[in-house]
């Protein structure tokens, strides 16, 4: 006949519990740590995700005759407002290599002009690019093409 480890009443006895308590305290506070590092590392993840949310502003394109190309004004038509913290990562930019960078702040009514030395061939891509302060990717705000 084999003995039993249990009581009479079938319950185990303390010291064949699987886990003691102490044990079981510990893995509930690492479960919480590691959750709120979880939802920590989210959490700033996705706020470093809103700062390279490119301002909505919209640009207006004119063209004059320069040459054999133009001069093209992209004038700030209204929307966010650029701050001389963020004006010199906001430039013109035509497609065959000619920039142009707004100067001080920017509110609606501020142009830049690039094309005046060097004019931009005609049916060329030019677009109004900005670059967040912190030095990300930068974004197109504005698109056009000079007349063919």
């Amino acid at each position: 006949m084999s003995r039993s480890t249990h009581s009479p009443t079938n319950r185990p006895r303390d010291g064949d519990r699987a886990l003691s308590p102490a044990a079981g305290v510990v893995f509930v506070v690492a479960l919480t740590v590691a959750l709120a590092a979880l939802v920590g590392s989210l959490l700033v993840a996705a706020g470093a995700a809103e700062t390279d949310v490119p301002p909505t502003a919209s640009f207006e394109f004119s063209y004059a005759a320069v040459d054999d190309g133009y001069a093209v004004t992209a004038t700030h038509a209204g929307g966010a407002t650029f701050d001389a913290d963020d004006t010199g990562s906001l430039v013109v930019v035509a497609d065959t290599g000619g920039t142009a960078a707004f100067d001080s702040r920017v509110v609606a009514g501020t142009d830049a002009t690039v094309g005046d030395d060097d004019p931009v061939p005609p049916d060329t891509v030019v677009r109004v690019v900005w670059r967040p302060p912190d030095g990300g990717d930068t974004r197109t705000l504005a698109t056009d093409r000079t007349p063919a």
